[in-house]
């Protein structure tokens, strides 16, 4: 007994604590909704980007998503649901395979609508801005999340950075060099504010996009500056080929503003060293980037072949890689040598592939822009969407809401009604009740009537007999003795119809049976048919009616005529199965 008990409480109960423990803390940091919320979430993040090439630890972490959703199909909670589809989206990343959740952002951003949570959005546009990767996203999201943030407190979010770099380098590929200055200013300027939570190389980036914006904008000395700064960020960099080409990149840029304003001495070495470090690396863009650094460093200087050399050998890189950017620039350096050194055909050529190749870039750019317009009329279409369906929920509740109200009281109303008809019903049970015993009385007094009746033929039959004798032996006047049997009951139409009343009260079907059965039933009928059923003989029916026993054979015969009888069947016992 104590073994079954046992296995029923381990069919019934949930899971051990044991298995719980791994996923309290989970549960712990995600209930939250404070602004401490973000940063309790980081620290799983954290946790799989130092730990997700450990194979043990990859494992532990898809065991605890699963443990999670065991969790949440027991226990809902939109909260938890949206916190855990961030977390299995944040793992996808780190084991590089976070195409499986592309559509699963977008859900959790609906899931996580009606919790009216702004610092949770934020989070959620996020990622969002890089998952799936798209420009027009990427700066769509990033700008939602700023505002959010800037409204919430910077403090509250970790890699506020990343956000402002996100959007000052889609602006760049845009074009709007001042926009991408001023969201890159941004990102250094929140450097430090999150020491935690911040990667070098974005610095490093950021940088870079700044100065080669100043450098669209022919800002020189802000060029120096960034670069200068990206000079001294490599110091901290751990791999020393990547430190090498961009040590090289950072001095080749300077090189490029030495070379605007004729400072050739100056530039010279910087350019090499950037040339040097691209093909060490290699890497094509910096390569096709120096190379048309060289020559505009020698045409500046109108040494036209070495500066067609060097154009000719970025126009090969660029168009081998289709770096549309460095095309152009090769295109319109080798135009202008061209030009210069009287090769009218060849500048031609070369400056219709410089304006094929901008009117390529243009459109480019026109799609981003279209896309960015498209990713908002999405974005604000989601947001109509999310606002319509809480509004069709909120509607849904509300007659919900009513309509339990209205259950409820039609509950009540019928409960109520239910209530009065029981109580009728037992006043009309306790009424038919009455009826019953009253009813069982006047059948039992009917009873009694024919038993009366049935005593009262026998005594007149032998009062016949006595009146036979006498008539045997004396002769009275006729008068006398017909008035004598007009006194039998049966013999007179009052007395036929109180027996007829006593006799349906106990034998209520007995008539109308009788009447289905023959189509010209006669009162004569009725009275022989009602005397057989009684079991009386010829001679006490004859009596009764006051007929010859040769009669009561003929109405015998006739009953049975029209009763349609076969020959062999009894009239008594056919006319005993009529009640």
């Amino acid at each position: 007994m104590k073994l079954l008990f046992c296995l029923c409480l381990i069919a019934i109960c949930p899971p051990s604590a044991a298995q719980d423990t791994d996923i309290i803390p989970y549960l712990e940091a995600w209930k939250v909704s404070n602004r401490s919320q973000s940063y309790r979430a980081q620290v799983f993040f954290d946790s799989l980007r130092i730990h997700k090439s450990e194979i043990i630890y990859r494992k532990k972490y898809l065991d605890h998503i699963a443990k999670l959703r065991q969790y949440l199909q027991h226990n809902p909670n939109r909260r938890l649901e949206v916190r855990l589809m961030m977390f299995e989206i944040m793992a996808g990343r780190e084991y590089q395979i976070e195409n499986r959740y592309y559509t699963t952002i977008d859900e959790a951003i609906k899931k996580a609508y009606p919790l009216r949570d702004d610092q949770l959005n934020a989070e959620l546009y996020s990622i969002r801005a890089d998952i799936p990767p798209a420009p027009e996203t990427h700066l769509l999201y990033n700008l939602k999340a700023i505002e959010i943030q800037r409204r919430i407190g910077f403090e509250h979010f970790p890699y506020v950075q990343n956000r402002f770099f996100g959007v000052s380098y889609v602006l760049y590929g845009q074009g709007d060099y001042i926009q991408a200055i001023a969201y890159g200013r941004q990102c250094l300027k929140k450097w430090e504010l999150d020491t935690a939570h911040r990667d070098p190389r974005v610095f490093i980036f950021q940088c870079d996009i700044l100065g080669a914006a100043y450098k669209k904008l022919n800002q020189f000395d802000s060029v120096r500056k960034y670069y200068n700064r990206i000079l001294q960020a490599l110091n901290q960099e751990p791999d020393q080929k990547v430190a090498s080409l961009w040590r090289g990149i950072a001095l080749g840029n300077i090189g490029q503003t030495y070379t605007k304003e004729l400072r050739f001495s100056e530039a010279l070495p910087l350019l090499t060293e950037y040339l040097q470090n691209s093909l060490a690396y290699p890497d094509s863009l910096n390569i096709a980037m120096a190379q048309n650094a060289f020559a505009s460093f020698y045409f500046q200087q109108k040494r036209y072949d070495q500066a067609l050399l060097a154009a000719r050998q970025a126009w090969q890189i660029a168009n081998r890689q289709h770096i549309y950017a460095e095309l152009t620039t090769s295109a319109d350096l080798l135009s202008a040598i061209c030009r210069q050194t009287g090769q009218a055909d060849s500048a031609f050529y070369y400056h219709e592939r410089s304006d094929s190749f901008k009117e390529i870039t243009r459109e480019r750019i026109k799609k981003r822009e279209l896309s960015v317009v498209n990713a908002q009329i999405a974005f604000d279409n989601l947001r109509y969407s999310l606002v319509l369906t809480q509004s069709l929920a909120n509607k849904e509740k509300s007659i919900r809401n009513a309509v339990l109200a209205g259950i409820v009281l039609l509950t009540v109303i019928a409960l109520l009604l239910y209530n009065r008809k029981r109580v009728k019903d037992q006043y009309q049970m306790r009424v038919m009740a009455l009826k019953h015993d009253a009813a069982k009385r006047d059948i039992q007094e009917a009873r009694e009537k024919i038993s009366v009746f049935t005593n009262n033929l026998i005594e007149k039959n032998e009062l016949i007999r006595n009146l036979e004798q006498q008539l045997a032996n004396t002769r009275p006047a006729g008068s006398e003795i017909s008035e004598q049997l007009l006194n039998y009951p049966l013999l007179t139409e009052e007395g036929w119809e109180q027996f007829r009343k006593a006799f349906t009260k106990v034998y209520p079907a007995f008539f109308n049976n009788l009447r289905r059965n023959i189509d010209n039933l006669t009162p004569a009928m009725e009275r022989l048919a009602a005397l057989v059923f009684l079991q009386l003989t010829n001679y006490q029916i004859a009596n009764t009616l006051g007929i010859s026993k040769d009669s009561v054979a003929r109405s015998k015969r006739r009953l049975r005529t029209g009763l349609t009888l076969a020959a062999e069947q009894s009239l008594e016992d056919y006319i005993g199965t009529l009640a």
